[in-house]
């Protein structure tokens, strides 16, 4: 009996630090360049109205509402991605750009060109990503952006503007998903 209880005591605690989002479990908090995070929002992805594509969840210093703070931000921040389908690496580097394009001047696109290829040889080398792999895009102020997919980190993508970029993806004024927005600036 005291064997059970323990048991269940542990697995409460574990749960407490996790959040449910689209039947994904997430952290409430991360470490990023040695800055703790909490969980600002997050949801899902859900493509041609029905494909539930992936869950996306955002970290902050501090919570914010405000799209413009978060992606201007002199801190630290994680935009993570958890596979909720198996998806062509290529693909979703696609959707990336596209993401991009919709939210950056073409003299902005064309300057991050460069970097945007850097992003396209780490997905080619991931060549597909399933179900349950999680991404996360650690945006490091005066370094730029670690990515890290299923656990390892794949490398830095230099530059304060192109984290800033790459967060429009999912918080500019043309995002992803206007409802994944929503909820990752903390609405339910």
């Amino acid at each position: 009996m005291k064997k059970a209880v323990a048991v269940m005591l542990m697995a409460a605690s574990m749960a407490a630090g996790a959040a449910e989002i689209g039947g994904v479990k997430v952290d409430d908090g991360v470490k990023v360049a040695n800055s703790d995070l909490a969980l600002n929002g997050g949801g899902v992805r859900v493509k041609y109205g029905v494909a539930k594509v992936y869950v996306g969840a955002l970290y902050l210093a501090q919570k914010s509402g405000d799209a413009n703070a978060v992606i201007n931000a002199a801190t630290p921040r994680r935009m993570q991605i958890t596979m909720l389908r198996n998806v062509d690496a290529e693909d979703l580097h696609a959707s990336f750009i596209d993401g991009l394009e919709d939210n950056t001047s073409s003299a902005e696109f064309a300057k991050f060109k460069p970097r945007i290829q850097e992003m396209n040889a780490i997905f080619q080398a991931v060549k597909k990503v399933n179900t349950g792999d999680v991404i996360a895009l650690d945006f490091i102020p005066g370094k730029g952006t670690q990515i890290t997919v299923k656990g390892q980190v794949k490398d830095v993508i230099a530059g304060d503007d192109f984290a800033s970029a790459l967060l429009k993806i999912w918080l500019g004024s043309d995002p992803v998903s206007g409802d994944l927005k929503k909820q990752l600036l903390g609405a339910k």
